[in-house]
């Protein structure tokens, strides 16, 4: 009972201690000599500011074309047609400062013949990254689940697209 009644005097007296028992101990009379106190509260930094974002720029609404590839934006993304595929951007289509774009969205590949009611699309994430200079767009198709690159394209505001269907 005694040997019971020890082992709790000591537990309750290292949990009510100010330092956890298995802290490295420190002498207290070098503590006040330096004039440092072990109940304060360690000092919080200052706030941290942070450079503003480079400013955005909205790209031009409606279709462009190009090789290969047609794009009709709006306010809310777009929608790609491509030779035997199609996609979407499925956020707003900005650019930064210097015309560079970064956007998510999908890439479906198609196929020839008839479509089986049953079929699932072949869907893939995708990065459309690139830029746009006036009316002129370099825009690049990243498939993000295989990281495949599956083109760059170059499109033009208010061109019509040429693309070729599967057949």
């Amino acid at each position: 009972m005694r040997r019971v009644l020890l082992s709790s005097l000591l537990m309750l007296a290292a949990a009510c201690s100010s330092q956890p028992p298995t802290s490295p101990e420190t002498p207290r009379d070098s503590a006040r000599a330096t004039g440092e106190t072990h109940d304060a509260q360690p000092v919080r930094p200052g706030t941290r500011v942070v450079a503003p974002r480079s400013p955005t720029q909205a790209v031009s609404l409606g279709g462009w074309g190009g090789n290969h590839v047609g794009l009709l934006l709006t306010a809310t993304g777009g929608t790609l047609e491509y030779d035997c595929a199609h996609g979407t951007i499925d956020q707003p289509f900005v650019t930064d400062s210097a015309g560079r774009f970064q956007l998510a969205g999908t890439h479906t590949r198609e196929h020839g013949g008839p479509i089986r009611r049953d079929e699932k699309p072949d869907m893939h994430p995708a990065r459309y990254t690139g830029a746009v200079d006036g009316d002129t767009m370099t825009l690049t198709v990243t498939l993000t689940d295989s990281n495949e690159v599956l083109g760059t394209f170059t499109l033009t505001r208010g061109r019509m697209a040429r693309v070729v269907k599967c057949l």
